[in-house]
């Protein structure tokens, strides 16, 4: 064959029209019974070297073998391209599963993992899973969001620079040991409850829960002490309600430490009791033979209005003068004092931000005492008995003088 002087050894069953082979230049057995025309090389093409070099002027259709270094023009074939691509050429058809081993279907890449957050990432502190579940540190979230902390626990936390809070563990939200935690470890801190932008309760650093209302924050009145603001203008409405359905029982028990039960509140359909420990079984030294009358006498009865409520006289009695003769009634020490935490600044807020925090004091208050007058009722009931027996002995005595 003639190619116009280029060298084209062994080149057979091929034809040159319209010399369109001038430019080219074929190795040894480059091509084997395919034919050139107009530019285009058709047929089934065996390539024997891996070089396909740059395409400039035709199409190449229907090839196997390597391609190492594709530089330029566009494969559009359904090739099955068994080596590396490496070049900047264009793809602009890769037919399905022309990539061996990962695989491209239907314009879907299967086989295929990265180092990304997607459903088929090879990361595990973040996962997306096919149900769009999204899990942190959890490979296999069961919720929409699945925490789980890097020790095992499970928390959601916050740092202190968003908050202008300094505490080193910032607020958190965990669950550790099944326990349910929310935390704050700012020393000075408090959690709020808020509704519509207003602080509604708090639990303070001391750990007391106090709420809100139109009169303010309720005072604190000791660690671990619950303080509740009843709703202004709403007298006809309890601060605290309790329910009991069903049975007639205890609502609410009281115990002291070691779990020992010492008393309750109880409900009937219309009655409220207030009890307080009395089994026999609890009891030892039982005297049923003691003066009443003299003790009764000692205690002082009076009327008087309190300070706050200056327009009420009521009776009652002072308890440091009721404790002398019925100790148990009395509550607390006479002029005893207590130290009360309370704010000296107020917290500024910028919307639900804290901007400045409050700044926290201590001062001495009077530590009140109080009266159960109800221990009172065994005095007067062995008095009044004294009594009636002196009455009947008298009766007794008239009685006898008449007949």
């Amino acid at each position: 064959m003639y190619n116009n002087g280029n060298s084209s050894k062994n080149v057979t069953g091929a034809s040159v029209v319209d010399g369109t082979m001038e430019s080219a230049d074929f190795a040894d057995d480059g091509l084997s019974g395919d034919k050139v025309h107009g530019g285009t090389i058709s047929g089934s093409v065996t390539l024997v070297t891996p070089d396909i070099g740059t395409p400039n002027a035709g199409v190449l259709t229907n090839c196997s073998g390597t391609a190492s270094s594709l530089t330029a023009g566009n494969v559009t074939t359904n090739a099955n391209l068994t080596g590396v691509v490496t070049s900047s050429g264009n793809a602009t058809a890769i037919a399905d599963n022309a990539i061996s081993g990962d695989k491209i279907d239907a314009g879907i890449i299967s086989n295929f993992q990265s180092t990304g957050i997607d459903d088929n990432a090879t990361s595990t502190a973040i996962t997306i899973d096919a149900s769009e579940n999204v899990g942190i540190n959890q490979t296999a979230p069961v919720n929409a969001l699945h925490i789980g902390g890097p020790d095992g626990s499970s928390y959601i936390k916050f740092t202190s620079d968003a908050t202008g809070h300094t505490g080193s563990d910032g607020a958190r939200i965990g669950l550790n040991s099944d326990d349910l935690r929310i935390i704050n470890a700012e020393t000075s801190g408090h959690m709020l409850f808020q509704t519509a932008a207003t602080e509604r309760m708090r639990i303070d650093s001391g750990g007391t829960l106090r709420t809100t209302s139109s009169d303010g924050l309720a005072p604190a009145i000791g660690t671990g002490c619950v303080s509740i603001w009843g709703r202004s203008g709403s007298s006809s409405t309890g601060i605290l309600r309790v329910y009991k359905t069903g049975d007639d029982g205890r609502v609410v028990d009281f115990y002291r430490t070691g779990n020992t039960f010492v008393g309750s509140i109880s409900v009937t359909g219309s009655s409220t009791s207030y009890n307080t420990s009395s089994d026999y079984r609890l009891k030892e030294n039982v005297d049923y033979d003691w003066d009443a009358t003299t003790r009764l006498k000692q205690l002082k009865p009076a009327r008087f209005n309190f300070i706050a409520d200056a327009d009420k006289t009521v009776d009652g009695f002072i308890a440091h003068e009721a404790a002398t003769v019925v100790p148990e009634c009395v509550t607390g020490t006479k002029d005893a004092m207590r130290d009360e935490e309370y704010e000296v600044t107020p917290a500024v807020m910028d919307g639900e931000t804290v901007v400045t925090e409050a700044v926290m004091g201590t001062r001495s208050v009077p530590d009140y005492q109080g009266i159960d007058q109800s221990k009172l009722v065994p005095l007067l009931v062995a008095s009044l008995q004294e009594a009636v027996a002196k009455i009947e002995a008298l009766e007794a005595r008239v009685t006898a003088l008449e007949v």
